[in-house]
């Protein structure tokens, strides 16, 4: 089975004879979206890092989230979250009384590094120290998606 779809360029009046050669990855891929396309970045990346944050801390499924990641994001995470649920086996103190800390989020800092991608950082209050989450978001198919996150 071939990879190519033989097809008459847009620009071009369709001349018996010749053909384009373009490949399916160009044309059923991800698009890349510029900003102005893109719904606003400062609600997503709030969003975003209250879910993660959640996640992080077991009181939130990691599937809720698999649409708003690129594949190594949602990986990472959840080798974190296997690990994390492993290590608690061990522990002596039983599941109901473990607490789910509580967030406060900052204010973003979002910067551009270039059209359709925006990078951010943001202080969370803890319940006992202040820490900071940094993340990285692109444009791909009209949305925003995490392609990078780190919790500090």
């Amino acid at each position: 089975m071939s990879t190519t779809i033989i097809s008459p360029s847009e620009g071009e009046p369709d001349i018996p004879g010749t053909i384009n050669r373009v490949s399916a990855g160009e044309q059923f891929g991800p698009q890349w979206t510029p900003t102005a396309d893109l719904p606003d970045p400062h609600t997503f990346v709030m969003n975003f890092t209250l879910r993660a944050l959640e996640i992080l801390h077991g009181s939130r499924d990691i599937a809720q989230i698999a649409r708003w990641t690129s594949e190594s994001v949602f990986l990472a995470m959840s080798r974190h979250m296997n690990a994390r649920i492993r290590k608690e086996s061990y522990s002596l103190v039983p599941t109901s009384a473990r607490i789910t800390p509580h967030f406060v989020l900052g204010t973003p800092h979002l910067t551009s590094p270039r059209d359709g991608v925006i990078e951010a950082c943001i202080v969370v209050k803890g319940d006992q120290r202040y820490q900071s989450a940094a993340l990285r978001i692109e444009g791909w198919d009209r949305r925003w998606r995490t392609t990078s996150f780190a919790y500090l």
